[in-house]
C-alpha cells in the first residue's frame, strides 16, 4: 500500500503529522510551561514583596520596642499614681475636709460603682449635695482643683436660695469619678513619694 503513495504524499503525511506533534507539544508541554513559569514569577514577585516587608520591620524593629517600652512606663507611672481601694475613704473624708476649710457645707456624698476600660482600675462615680454662697464655692472648686488625684468633675447643678440677701445660698448638685487601683501594688522606686491627699 506504501508503494502506491507517492513522495508527495508522503511530504504532506509528514508535515501533517510534523503539525500534529507541534500542535501537542504546544498544548500540553509548553502551555503548561507558561503558566507554571507565570505562577513561579508571582510566588517570586509575592514573596520578594514580603521579605522587602520583613526587612523594613526589622529595620523599625527597635523604634518599636522603644515605643512599646515608653508606652508601658507610662502606664506603670499612672498606676503608681493611682489611689489604692483602700484609700478611697480619705479620698471622701478630703472633699469634706476641703469643704468644711471653704465654708462649704456638705448635705450629702453618695457613692455608686462606675465603667472603667482599664484592667484593675475601678471607676467611681460620687455625688455632693453642697449648700454655700457662690464665694464659697468657688474657692472650694478651685481646691478639688488643686487635688493631685485621678478624678473628673462630670456635672455640677446650682440652684438659687428664695433669699433677697446679697449673698445668697447655692444648692449644689456636683458629681465627680474617681479612679481606684484594684491590682496588684505596681513597684514603687525607693524614695518616691505617694499618697491620696496629694
Amino acid at each position: 500500500m506504501l508503494a502506491k503513495i507517492g513522495q508527495r504524499e508522503i511530504a504532506i503525511i509528514v508535515i501533517i503529522l510534523t503539525l500534529m506533534a507541534a500542535a501537542g507539544w504546544y498544548f500540553t508541554w509548553y502551555t503548561n510551561s507558561q503558566e507554571k513559569i507565570a505562577k513561579i514569577e508571582g510566588e517570586i514577585s509575592r514573596l520578594t514583596t514580603e521579605r522587602n516587608r520583613g526587612r523594613a520591620a526589622k529595620r523599625a524593629l527597635p523604634q518599636l520596642e522603644a515605643t512599646i517600652a515608653d508606652y508601658e512606663a507610662q502606664i506603670t507611672e499612672f498606676l503608681k499614681a493611682l489611689p489604692p481601694r483602700e484609700e478611697f475613704a480619705s479620698a471622701l473624708k478630703d472633699l469634706s475636709d476641703r469643704a468644711k476649710a471653704a465654708g462649704v457645707t456638705v448635705r450629702s456624698i453618695t457613692r455608686s460603682p462606675g465603667k472603667s476600660k482599664v484592667e484593675d482600675v475601678r471607676a467611681v462615680n460620687v455625688s455632693l449635695t453642697l449648700e454655700s454662697p457662690f464665694p464659697e464655692l468657688f474657692v472650694y472648686l478651685k481646691k478639688l482643683e488643686d487635688m493631685k488625684r485621678f478624678s473628673t468633675i462630670e456635672g455640677l447643678t446650682m440652684s438659687l436660695s428664695k433669699s433677697n440677701s446679697q449673698n445668697p445660698l447655692l444648692s449644689t448638685n456636683m458629681t465627680m469619678t474617681f479612679y481606684v487601683y484594684e491590682g496588684k501594688p505596681p513597684p514603687v522606686e525607693e524614695g518616691a513619694e505617694g499618697g491620696i491627699g496629694q
